[in-house]
């Protein structure tokens, strides 16, 4: 008659399964921790539409001019708020690209910035001072969806 015969465990199998099952484990605790500890992220700043009217930069045109030469249109496009010298303004001039300047730095010749607050900043020439405002944002249209 023939008899059973069964094969030895393999012992190095249940040390390997619990290895990897510390491993799986540990690596969904530090992946859910990076997720829930992860600061917010800031909101993504709204690029205004082409050809769309933004408040104050007609105002600014010829504004500060300056032995017939002048600066060209200022537009201001956002603030960092911080303490009175580490605040930030992000101005447009003569339609470039936005730029970040410091309170005091010079903007164009003879033309510097004085004073950041939370909607508007002070600009200085020859001891003559005109505050900018920021453009209103404007929402995004929600169209809806068609339904069939």
């Amino acid at each position: 008659m023939a008899s059973l015969r069964f094969h030895q465990p393999i012992a190095w199998l249940p040390q390997l399964s619990q290895g990897l099952s510390l491993l799986l484990v540990g690596g969904l605790i530090g992946l859910w921790s990076m997720r829930l500890l992860a600061p917010t992220p800031l909101p993504v700043p709204v690029a205004p539409l082409p050809n769309s009217p933004e408040s104050g930069s007609a105002a600014w045109r010829g504004l500060f001019s300056e032995n017939g030469t002048t600066t060209g249109p200022i537009v201001l496009r956002g603030v960092i708020v911080g303490s009175a010298q580490d605040s930030v303004a992000v101005l447009s001039v003569n339609g470039a690209h936005g730029r970040a300047y410091r309170v005091g730095s010079e903007i164009a010749p003879g033309l510097r910035l004085v004073e950041v607050n939370a909607r508007s900043v002070t600009l200085e020439r020859n001891g003559v001072r005109n505050t900018l405002t920021l453009a209103p944002r404007i929402p995004p249209k929600i169209v809806p969806i068609p339904s069939h």
